[in-house]
């Protein structure tokens, strides 16, 4: 098991789209993909969970992962949330 925690830098926090988002990335890994957010648990491959952690701008997400394939999926997540959800330059 991984686990790891990022800031949220979106202005908007993490509203619907970096939700989708979220699932989207959490999706394409074979390993468990979960968000912690003030004691609250979600399975990021889940819209609607991930929206209703209401992680705000300044939050502290806590990424856990477990798996075949968790470092890479817990690397990514860092990445994307790191970044405020914006595409790679």
């Amino acid at each position: 098991m991984q686990k790891i925690q990022v800031k949220v830098t979106n202005a908007l926090g993490v509203h619907a789209r970096p939700s989708a988002k979220i699932a989207q990335l959490a999706s394409r890994f074979r390993c468990g993909v979960w968000l912690v957010v003030q004691g609250r648990r979600a399975d990021a491959r889940s819209i609607v969970a991930v929206m209703l952690l209401a992680a705000g701008v300044g939050s502290t997400i806590t990424i856990e992962t477990s798996g075949p394939d968790e470092k890479e999926a817990i690397n990514a997540l860092t990445d994307l949330i790191g970044r405020g959800f914006a595409a790679k330059p």
